[in-house]
């Protein structure tokens, strides 16, 4: 027994630590019921149980998804030099994830999707604005907690240069955006139809490849911390050499996406099965294409 014993890397004080980080993280996976009015000016009970409102509980369940994915990178910093330091560096780092949670939230509803308001789409209902809006947050979640084990998690200096990720990153999911946009457009000029009419007309297929195009970049993304050097005494060639990499890894997940959508769906008119016949099987099938580019990113180079 006492062989088996140490084999298990933990102490003591250890233990303390993720009871403490524990707690924390319960307080703000709790804290979502209150920030529900972020979504509706009703209480989540009333839009969820009443309204039978399944926009609305996608979106949800995307944001517990999210702040739990958020959750992760603050506890993976390391622990504090005391416990009233990692109590401080926990509560921190977690009101800065929620308001970066809430900040990617309103990005994507006032400027990404500048045309559309998921927002309301989601009040009415409609199901594939409620899906872009939670795979949004997953993506981006995604991102920010790849930033935070990333960066030195036991400075206040790394929640900065978490913060500078952030932005960077999001705008990088415009530029994404921008050039789903031009693809959808390029392959239905004769209808005039455009992603962002598509997607507040409920197309769900579409929101699905959306969806995995973006939850396929913010992987991406996160593997671009795998191959730079964090140095906090170079701060800006860190970051400069991050965001090169990212962008790098941006257009080859592209060139292999179209690579192998053309050998996985050879013989398939992708822009009309998604765009006009509205199938959420290719939909899905080009989602998991992004989504399966990621992850072996990431498992590459992380």
């Amino acid at each position: 027994m006492e062989n088996i014993t140490q084999m298990i890397m933990l102490s003591d004080a250890s233990i303390v630590y993720y009871v403490i980080d524990f707690i924390i993280i319960m307080g703000f996976m709790a804290i979502l019921k209150f920030l529900a009015g972020s979504i509706s000016d009703v209480s989540l009970k009333d839009i969820l149980a009443k309204q039978d409102n399944f926009s609305a509980g996608i979106t949800m369940a995307g944001a517990i998804i999210a702040v739990a994915i958020l959750m992760m990178g603050v506890a993976a910093g390391d622990a504090g030099h005391s416990y009233t330091n990692e109590i401080t560096l926990m509560v921190v780092y977690g009101v800065a994830a929620m308001v970066f949670m809430w900040l990617t939230r309103k990005i994507f509803d006032r400027f990404i999707l500048s045309e559309i308001s998921i927002h309301d789409e989601i009040l009415k209902g409609n199901a594939a604005a409620g899906i872009t809006d939670a795979f949004n947050m997953i993506a981006s979640a995604i991102i920010i907690r790849g930033a935070m084990t990333w960066v030195d998690g036991s400075t206040f200096l790394g929640l900065v240069v978490v913060a500078i990720v952030f932005i960077l990153s999001q705008f990088i999911l415009l530029f994404a955006t921008i050039y789903r946009s031009k693809v959808f457009d390029s392959r239905h000029k004769s209808s005039g139809r455009s992603l962002q009419s598509e997607l507040q007309s409920g197309n769900i297929a579409l929101a699905i490849r959306f969806s995995g195009h973006r939850l396929g970049l913010g992987l991406a993304l996160t593997a671009a911390s795998g191959v730079v050097i964090y140095d906090p005494q170079l701060l800006v060639m860190s970051i400069t050499a991050w965001l090169i990499i990212a962008l790098m890894l941006f257009a080859l997940q592209i060139i292999l996406a179209i690579v192998l959508r053309h050998i996985i769906l050879s013989g398939v008119n992708v822009g009309e099965e998604v765009g006009e016949q509205r199938n959420v099987a290719i939909g899905s099938i080009e989602a998991a294409i992004y989504v399966g580019i990621g992850l072996i990113f990431i498992g590459l180079l992380v």
